[in-house]
């Protein structure tokens, strides 16, 4: 099986970088990154020191029920195109030891029983093991100390 990290969308990072409203409707904040580990959700990189971004509530579901989740995230706030990641290569941004994993089903909802801390290096491994299930059809990374949204895996062909 091969499988795709997703990027934030090139609609919403373009409607934030020119000012549009967030989630909440705010404007994104405007900030000078100090290069203490910012990773941006469009290109998937790290934004580095000096470089100017923005922080963004963002929701990263296509309709709103109980297991919407909305939480801050980090932009560059000059273009950048998305890394392309799959299967073994993992998104640069991804440099913490260990990050949540977690299954989604078709209805964006939590797949119960697929949630948990996961080692760096075993994120590839655990994403196969996630999406070869029937009832999962995408697997998001958040951040084990913030509980922050990073990205979204599907399988090749199903984004």
């Amino acid at each position: 099986m091969t499988f795709i990290f997703e990027p934030m969308d090139e609609a919403t990072a373009e409607r934030l970088r020119t000012g549009g409203g967030d989630c909440y409707g705010n404007p994104p904040e405007h900030r000078i990154s100090d290069g203490a580990g910012l990773p941006c959700r469009r290109c998937m990189c790290m934004i580095g020191k000096d470089e100017p971004y923005l922080v963004a509530a963002w929701r990263p579901f296509r309709r709103l029920h109980a297991y919407t989740e909305t939480g801050p995230v980090f932009l560059h706030a000059e273009i950048c195109s998305p890394a392309q990641a799959g299967n073994g290569a993992l998104p640069e941004f991804l440099a913490s030891p260990d990050y949540i994993l977690r299954g989604y089903d078709g209805d964006e909802r939590i797949v119960y029983g697929t949630g948990g801390v996961t080692a760096r290096d075993a994120i590839p491994a655990r994403i196969g093991e996630l999406l070869a299930r029937p009832d999962v059809q995408a697997v998001h990374i958040r951040s084990s100390r913030n509980n922050c949204y990073h990205c979204r895996v599907v399988r090749s062909g199903e984004n």
